[in-house]
């Protein structure tokens, strides 16, 4: 096949992948809003979006790759970058999921709001939100520096997961009326961890396809 029509596929699977990074980082910044806000009229629209649009992209871009690889049998850097598509748009959807998971549990802690376990959770989702959108900027604009601030800033993340554990923990034995509360306190503060690892995922692929080099895998 001509190199000028994989060229433009390659563009069309960026152009797509960048739309979804974009609707993605949408839903994931609307479900911290929400959260913030124990808005629940938002997060219901959260839900919807997530189910309707995310998951669409997802199986149109997965498509697009398989159909260009078997049509145009891409080698080396344009096979790096398609089968990195595919990766990319793959963690994509799942922190679109665990946007929609953040938003499911707003109605049940609506008027639960303790001050220091929330302080921990802003501050995570903060830095969530920041690795994603690092994440998805180092892919489309192949940039190695975005990579290493999202690698720094799982170690934030991390820390700060592991420091809201034992203040639950405390909560629920003050008071084991609590215990739901924390528990899904606790769930959302997993959903934000994981999402920052998807976030790392996208980073450390993102480098395999600028060098190549399977230790970013």
């Amino acid at each position: 096949m001509p190199r000028s029509r994989l060229d433009r596929e390659l563009g069309k699977l960026r152009r797509d992948l960048e739309a979804m990074g974009e609707l993605v980082q949408k839903v994931l910044k609307d479900a911290i809003l929400a959260l913030k806000n124990r808005d629940m009229e938002l997060s219901s629209k959260i839900i919807k979006v997530d189910e309707e649009e995310t998951n669409v992209l997802y199986r149109d871009i997965e498509e697009r790759c398989i159909h260009t690889i078997a049509l145009h049998q891409p080698v080396a850097g344009d096979l790096r970058f398609i089968s990195t598509t595919m990766n990319v748009a793959s963690n994509l959807e799942r922190i679109g999921d665990y946007s929609k998971d953040i938003a499911m549990i707003i109605p049940f802690i609506v008027n639960e709001k303790p001050e220091n376990e929330e302080k921990i959770l802003e501050e995570m989702a903060e830095i969530a939100e920041r690795m994603t959108k690092d994440a998805i900027d180092a892919f489309i604009n192949k940039d190695k520096d975005k990579v290493n601030e999202v690698n720094i800033n799982e170690n934030k993340v991390d820390a700060l997961y592991g420091s809201i554990f034992p203040k639950l923990k405390e909560m629920v034995k003050v008071n084991c009326d609590k215990m739901p509360m924390a528990l899904n306190l606790l769930l959302i503060a997993k959903y934000l961890e994981r999402i920052a690892d998807h976030s790392v995922n996208i980073a450390n692929r993102t480098m395999y396809a600028i060098k190549g080099n399977d230790m970013y895998l």
